[in-house]
């Protein structure tokens, strides 16, 4: 099995819908600190566009504030999936690891506004 195909789930198997959101965020792995856009969020994690894209089974912080909520969230991801593609804006996916339950609760009400 592909590392692909390990990372991407299809829609069915999520924990939540995907929600499009591009919220700006401030992201760290390793010694790098560096900006992106969390583009789409679920229950279970999210997708970030980056410049710099970390390498699957890397842990990411970040930053990040979801609209229409004034809350700053901090939460680390483990990266599961990478694109460095040109065909998109280079990003990866990162599965969340113990989210806040501010976060989580803030998500499930950014599902119901879709």
């Amino acid at each position: 099995m592909t590392d692909d195909k390990k990372a991407r789930k299809p829609a069915e198997q999520r924990l939540s819908d995907r929600v499009w959101i591009g919220a700006p965020a401030s992201l760290r792995f390793g010694e790098e600190e560096l900006s992106g856009f969390v583009e789409v969020i679920n229950l279970g994690g999210m997708y970030v566009a980056s410049g710099r894209v970390p390498d699957v089974g890397d842990y990411v912080d970040l930053v990040f504030s979801l609209p229409g909520d004034q809350r700053a969230f901090r939460v680390r991801g483990n990266v599961v999936f990478q694109n460095r593609s040109a065909e998109r804006q280079a990003g990866f996916g990162a599965r969340f690891e113990r989210p806040p339950v501010g976060l989580l609760e803030a998500i499930k009400g950014l599902n119901r506004g879709h």
